[in-house]
C-alpha cells in the first residue's frame, strides 16, 4: 500500500516501506506551472540546455552572415572556430545522425550566446525510445526538459527542483558563456515490463546494461511513464506493512534511486528476477544495481513501459 502525508512521504519499495521528510513529491511537480519569477523563456531554457549538453537534442543556430573587420568566433566543442578580415558565416554542424528536426520559427539573432537565436534542435541519440522522444518540444514544458534542470541544478550545486528561479538562470546564463558543458553522459534508464521483465541503461544513446529486473505486483504497480531520478541513497532501511497486512522492515537496501513518488531502481535478493514481485520498484540483483547506481543522478530521465 502506498501512503502519502503532507509532511512525510511514504516511499514504497519492494518487499518495504521508507517513511522519509521529502520538501515534495513527484507527482506535485509534475503539475505544478513552473513559477514566471524572472525573466526567462521556455525557448530560451532550451536553447541553454541544449547547448550545454543536458538534453538529448543538440541547438544548432541558423547560418548567420556578417561583415565585420576581423571576427573570431567561438562555438562549443562541436563547432569551427572562424577568424576573417571581411564577411563570416559560422555554420555549426549537426552532432546526430537522426533525421528528426524541430526547425524554429524566426526569432531576434544575436551573437551573443546567452540570447535568443534562431536555430534547429536535432535528436542527438536516435536510439533512444520514441515514448522519450514524443515528451519533448521545443517551448514546452516537459519532463524531458524538468530532468534536464534538475541535473543542472545537482552539477552546479542547487536545489534539485526542476523549476526556474532567479539563482538557477543565473547559473545558467554564467555557464553559456563560459562554456561548461554537461560534465557527464546524457543518461536513459528503460525498463521494460514485457516478460522476461528488464531493465536497459542508455549513455549517450549506447546500450552499457542490461539486466532482469522485477516490477510491481497487480495491488502496487510500476505506473508507465517518464520520470526523473530525484531521491538516491547508497544504502536505506525500509519498513511498512505489505498488501496482506503483514508488517516488516528490511535494513540495508542497497543503491536507491527514486524516480517517481515511492517507486525507485534499487538492489533485492530474490530467488529469480524478470516478472513483478516488488511493491513498485524495480528490483535487481545486488551487483547490477551497484553498476547501474553510479549513472543514475539527479536528473536522470526513468522510461517504464
Amino acid at each position: 500500500m502506498r501512503t502519502k502525508g503532507s509532511a512525510a512521504l511514504y516511499l514504497v519499495a519492494t518487499g518495504a516501506l521508507v517513511v522519509g521528510f521529502l520538501p515534495w513529491a513527484t507527482d506535485a511537480r509534475a503539475t505544478s506551472p513552473r513559477p514566471i519569477n524572472v525573466a526567462f523563456t521556455i525557448r530560451l531554457e532550451d536553447q541553454f540546455l541544449a547547448t550545454l549538453r543536458y538534453l538529448p537534442v543538440a541547438f544548432v543556430p541558423a547560418t548567420t552572415t556578417a561583415t565585420t573587420t576581423t571576427t573570431t568566433t567561438t562555438l562549443p566543442s562541436t563547432s569551427a572556430t572562424t577568424t576573417t578580415t571581411s564577411t563570416t558565416t559560422t555554420t555549426l554542424a549537426a552532432t546526430s545522425s537522426s533525421t528528426t528536426t524541430t526547425t524554429l520559427p524566426s526569432a531576434s539573432t544575436t551573437s551573443g550566446t546567452t540570447a535568443l537565436v534562431r536555430g534547429t534542435f536535432l535528436w542527438r541519440f536516435p536510439t533512444l525510445p520514441a515514448v522519450l522522444r514524443a515528451q519533448w518540444q521545443v517551448g514546452t514544458d516537459n519532463v524531458i526538459l524538468q530532468g534536464a534542470l534538475m541535473r543542472f541544478q545537482s552539477v552546479e550545486g542547487l536545489n534539485t527542483t526542476g523549476f526556474m528561479n532567479a539563482a538557477t538562470w543565473q547559473a545558467l546564463e554564467h555557464a553559456v558563456a563560459q562554456q561548461e558543458l554537461n560534465p557527464d553522459t546524457y543518461n536513459v534508464v528503460v525498463v521494460n515490463k514485457l516478460l522476461p521483465e528488464t531493465l536497459m541503461l542508455y549513455q549517450n544513446g549506447r546500450v552499457t546494461l542490461t539486466t532482469l529486473v522485477n516490477t510491481g505486483v497487480a495491488e502496487a504497480p510500476t505506473v508507465d511513464g517518464v520520470y526523473p531520478v530525484y531521491l538516491r541513497f547508497t544504502s536505506t532501511t525500509m519498513s511498512g506493512i505489505m498488501p496482506d497486512g503483514m508488517p516488516y522492515h528490511d535494513t540495508g537496501i542497497p543503491w536507491v534511486s527514486y524516480f517517481n513518488g515511492g517507486d525507485a531502481l534499487h538492489g533485492f535478493i530474490r530467488a529469480s528476477y524478470g516478472w513483478p514481485q516488488s511493491l513498485g520498484c524495480v528490483e535487481m540483483p545486488f551487483t547490477h544495481a551497484a553498476t547501474l547506481w553510479p549513472h543514475t543522478p539527479i536528473g536522470t530521465l526513468v522510461v517504464v513501459q
